[in-house]
């Protein structure tokens, strides 16, 4: 299997995928419905986009991570997802029909999304026996993410239609860099090869890909509509900018020191207060209507987001069997991201258009603080299942 960097020497290449990408990933998740919004779409349309890409995207992504399993080399299918993306963000320039439309963020969802798991299970292969740790590479893509939203909106100045040329010059980029990092083998000449089944007999990580479920319902809704809501309560491109500035930027102190807080604390207490944190943040912007105020409480994702991810990520690197962790961590962002989407798309747009956002997030607050308290009780005594 590769390895990067033997030496010791800091794993450049995977940073650089990382910065890259996230830069590209802020661009889209941010913009996408606000474009969507600007040529004509309504809340429900823009929901029904959604929904119905997330399903194709359900079926794409679980197929990618099994390809990506049995592949001689795990870095070309991500390659391959690369190329795919550059091609289908610019179709969007060719049409503005809905259900044109419809099949341009399906294709791009179907081959852009996956890379997220399928990268950060070749960077975990990758730094076995390294000195780094993944929160280490990760901030990469914390600073991509953070720099470009706030960047971004300034030269976009309210006019959306520029964010697929860029997102496909960040996908060329990722590719270049990508070729860079040593190949990571698959398992497809292992004559043994383990059942997906075995992933769903794990009762722990059951129990946490569905705690990691309830945290994405909230955050579908909110990377998917309260940009709306905060346009309509006197935000703009470039506060949009800065409040997921403030939710990217404070995910890198929480990087830098996870691997500590989860050795002290455990998985269990560090997922509690993830999932208290975030009850906490749904609720003050239930409540909230000063911009300033709402990109201040947004602070709050650096703590919820890198806690629930860090253990989720490296809890299947180290309890799946090797030849399924690339499907354990696509299984894993399936649930928390693509499944959260189809449940919050039509859904999610049609319920913004009756009670509005602030509505929404009370809901998800709720949801959290029902699931938290439900997993503060379940986890008791259970530190060793729980560790990695």
């Amino acid at each position: 299997m590769g390895r990067e960097s033997k030496d010791g020497s800091f794993p450049t290449g995977l940073f650089c995928v990382y910065l890259v990408y996230f830069s590209g990933q802020a661009i889209y998740n941010t913009y996408l419905n606000l474009y969507l919004a600007q040529i004509g779409f309504t809340a429900t349309q823009i929901g029904s986009i959604i929904s119905i890409s997330t399903v194709a995207l359900l079926a794409a992504q679980t197929l990618w991570g099994i390809l990506s399993d049995r592949a001689r080399v795990k870095n070309r299918v991500v390659c391959v997802l690369y190329l795919a993306s550059i091609l289908s963000a610019l179709g969007f320039y060719l049409t503005r029909s809905y259900w044109p439309v419809v099949l341009l963020v399906a294709v791009f969802g179907a081959c852009f999304v996956p890379i997220v798991p399928l990268n950060d299970n070749i960077t975990l292969e990758s730094l076995v026996n390294s000195k780094w740790d993944y929160g280490w590479i990760r901030m990469g893509g914390t600073i991509g993410y953070a720099m470009t939203v706030v960047l971004i909106g300034y030269f976009l100045r309210d006019e959306y239609s520029a964010i697929f040329w860029i997102v496909a010059a960040a996908m060329g980029l990722c590719l270049l860099f990508s070729l860079t990092i040593p190949p990571v083998k698959g398992f497809r000449n292992e004559k043994k090869k383990s059942s997906v089944r075995e992933i769903l007999s794990n009762r722990t990580l059951v129990v946490l890909i569905a705690f990691n479920l309830i945290y994405g319902l909230g955050n579908s809704f909110f990377y998917s509509f309260y940009s709306l809501h905060f346009v309509q309560i006197g935000g703009n491109s470039r506060l949009v900018g800065w409040m997921m500035f403030a939710c990217s930027a404070a995910e890198a102190p929480c990087l830098m020191f996870m691997h500590r807080l989860v050795k002290k604390m455990g998985v269990a207490k560090v997922l509690i207060l993830a999932g208290v944190l975030t009850c906490v943040r749904w609720t003050l912007l239930y409540y909230l209507t000063d911009p300033v105020l709402i990109i201040v409480t947004n602070l709050l994702h650096g703590f919820s987001y890198t806690g629930i991810t860090y253990c989720l990520l490296n809890y299947i690197n180290r309890r799946v069997p090797p030849d399924l962790r690339a499907s354990g961590q696509v299984l894993n962002a399936t649930m928390s991201t693509v499944f959260s989407k189809l449940i919050f798309g039509y859904i999610g747009g049609a319920a913004f258009e009756l009670w509005g956002a602030g509505s929404m997030m009370a809901c998800s607050a709720i949801t959290i603080g029902a699931a938290t308290l439900f997993f503060a009780v379940w986890s008791r005594g259970k530190q060793e299942s729980l560790s990695f």
